[in-house]
């Protein structure tokens, strides 16, 4: 059984006549008979009985056929257009990863948001990934794209594109000697020890001003929670000083040309419609910049 044959069946059904439910077709009288003796054939039952030779009355058989067949054509309708929308990547869902900074910065919310307006039928599912879990979640399928920090190179089949830059600041402890100041440049903390995540954000700092580092942890909160407590100092983005942490001055880092860099890392071949649009949402997003 196809659906052709529901359909067939159905304009016979409204029509209750032969000739103009061929016409509506647009396919010969005579093979729409043929196409409802083969389904009456399928079911074993009529459901039709004529009344001339092209006129006919639905059998009690064909009245319960015919709401079954209606909502099989609506279903299968609606099923179509589920694929055409997911297709122009209109439906579907979204996978991704974030590090502290892009939520911080107002970045991922706003690229939701307004990736929402056009898209109002996607769902997204938000992990919040340390910078060194990233491109394992991706290898894994986990994440379709990840708002997280610039690498120096990324693994092969993985594209990053910048989104974002921002200076760097000190997070400090409030008792820090330096905390009064505003800005606070490295040299001053040459001989400081630092607390820092294992993917730091000291990068070519590093070529010039040899940290002291006296605890490394697998994230930014635990930086600042070492901060805090007095363990050390951590160079953290510019956009992580909104935050409210007790015991912690942030002080803007000068003598650096270093900037912090978020980007949205994406997978070279991706075929999936509706991550494809997010993506040239962002593109579209930095032209506009």
């Amino acid at each position: 059984m196809e659906l052709r044959h529901f359909r067939y069946f159905v304009a016979v059904a409204e029509e209750l006549h032969f000739a103009r439910a061929a016409a509506r077709l647009n396919i010969a009288a005579p093979t729409l008979s043929h196409q409802i003796r083969s389904l009456e054939s399928i079911l074993g039952a009529r459901l039709f009985s004529r009344k001339t030779k092209t006129a006919v009355v639905l059998t009690p058989a064909g009245k319960r056929f015919l709401d079954e067949a209606r909502a099989t054509l609506k279903q299968a309708d609606q099923a179509a257009r589920v694929v055409r929308r997911a297709a122009r990547g209109e439906v579907g869902n979204i996978a991704i990863g974030y590090i502290l900074s892009a939520t911080c910065s107002g970045l991922l919310s706003s690229a939701i948001r307004d990736f929402r307006v056009a898209h109002p039928d996607v769902s997204f599912q938000l992990r919040k990934l340390e910078p060194s879990t990233v491109y394992a979640a991706m290898a894994e399928g986990a994440i379709d794209v990840a708002f997280t920090c610039a690498a120096e190179r990324y693994p092969a089949g993985i594209v990053g594109i910048a989104l974002e830059r921002s200076p760097l600041f000190l997070a400090i402890s409030e008792s820090h000697r330096l905390a009064t100041r505003k800005q606070i440049s490295i040299d001053s903390v040459r001989d400081d020890e630092f607390v820092s995540t294992e993917l730091s954000l000291w990068g070519k700092i590093a070529k010039t001003v040899a940290p002291r580092i006296v605890a490394r942890v697998d994230d930014i909160c635990s930086v600042l929670t070492l901060v805090s407590a007095g363990v050390g100092i951590g160079i953290v983005p510019a956009v992580l000083a909104r935050l409210a942490v007790p015991g912690i001055a942030f002080r803007r880092l000068t003598g650096v040309a270093q900037r912090a860099e978020l980007v949205l890392l994406y997978r070279r071949n991706e075929d999936n419609p509706v991550v494809k649009a997010l993506i040239q949402q962002m593109r579209v997003r930095l032209r506009g910049a």
